[in-house]
Parts: C-alpha cells; structure tokens; sequence
C-alpha cells in the first residue's frame, strides 16, 4: 500500500499546534480523519491517547502503522508523503537543507518557545505556571529583537522560502498571529505578509477544521 493509500487520523484540534497540522494537511488537498479533542480537557491522559502518545500532549497523527507526535515533524512526513509541494534545487543540496532547518528552528525555538510560550504560560495561564510580569515583559522585548531578523523588507510579501509555499509560512504565520493576540506591534511588512497568508483558501480551510 503506498503512502497515498493509507488512513490518516488527526488527533487534536484547538490550539497553534494542530493548527499547523490541519492547515498543512488542507494545502496537500488529503482526505483524513480528526478526533477533536482538545488541550487541558482531560481527554489527552486517557489510556486510550496515552498509548499513542506518553507526553500525552496533541497533536498526534496515526498515518496507517505510523503514530507520530510533534507538529513540525507530522508537516515534514506529510510533505514527503504526498507529491504536492515541490522541493526546489537549492533546498536539494546540504547548504539547502541546512538554511532550511535553521529557520525552522529559529520559529520553533526563538520565536515560539522562548518568547511566546512564556508570555502563553505566565500571563494566559497563570493559574498553572504562576505569574511572572518580567518574564513576561522580558519574552516580548526578546521577540521583537528576534523578529527583526527575518528578511521580509519587500513591499510586495512573499513565501520564506524561495518561491513555494511551504511549513515555514506555517510556522512563521502562527508566530506571528500569536504575537499579535498577545498585543505585540509587528512591523508593517509583516502585517503584509500576514494578510496575504491569510488569503489562502488553505488556511481559511485549516483553521475551520482546527476549531472546537
């Protein structure tokens, strides 16, 4: 059975995380499968989802055998799983692949989890990780040190990566529209760049399936 045929089934809906799964899975154009459960219900330390996934965390995709955890990851299986977005020369090479992941790392880690998820943990959830005002105020200045890195100086936007859309709009996108949430200032060509994502037919379609 080839990768095409087999069953997909996400698990999770909700939160920025499976918003990156449906919304990439909604660009490939594949049929699947979601059990919405959501973060902080209890359904994620069931016995059932606990055997899928021990962090007992979402999202989570079961793609026939395989049970894979991490939203990064699931959006690399899936680009190499179904023939929709192409991979251009330069992405082919070492120094390719290389650039490739560092921004990719440089979303996830500096622009997500060091700055975002700690604004997320001590000013939206408080009752759980406690209240820190300088961790806070710390984590959006760092942001908008970090954010003025990214080579976005164009007036007309366009993709990160080259000329095809790819899971690094993705994860960028989120970023940013996490950002704004929180009431952080983005700069004009980011705000470009985040209208002209939002035109997708595939993230108006992606954020409808990852609602609650």
């Amino acid at each position: 059975m080839s990768e095409q045929q087999k069953e997909l089934l996400v698990w999770g809906v909700g939160t920025t995380r499976t918003l990156r799964v449906h919304w990439f899975l909604a660009e490939l154009g594949v049929t699947y499968k979601t059990k919405a459960i959501g973060p902080r219900t209890g359904e994620t330390k069931t016995s059932q989802y606990t055997s899928l996934n021990p962090k007992q965390k979402i999202p989570v995709l079961v793609h026939g055998d395989l049970v894979l955890s991490e939203s990064f990851a699931i959006m690399k299986h899936l680009r190499r799983s179904f023939d929709v977005l192409e991979y251009d020369a330069y992405q082919g090479t070492e120094e390719g692949l290389c650039r490739y992941d560092e921004i990719a790392a440089f979303c996830l880690m500096e622009l997500d989890a060091t700055s975002l998820y700690v604004i997320r943990r001590h000013e939206g959830l408080p009752e759980i990780y406690g209240e820190s005002s300088t961790a806070v105020s710390s984590a959006r200045a760092y942001f908008l040190r970090m954010i003025k890195t990214i080579s976005m100086d164009t007036e007309t936007p366009r993709f990160i990566w080259g000329n095809t859309f790819s899971e690094l709009d993705i994860l960028l996108t989120i970023n940013l529209d996490w950002a704004t949430a929180v009431g952080i200032h983005l700069p004009d060509n980011l705000i470009r760049y985040c209208r002209w994502i939002h035109q997708r037919p595939g993230y108006k379609n992606g954020a409808a399936r990852n609602s609650v």
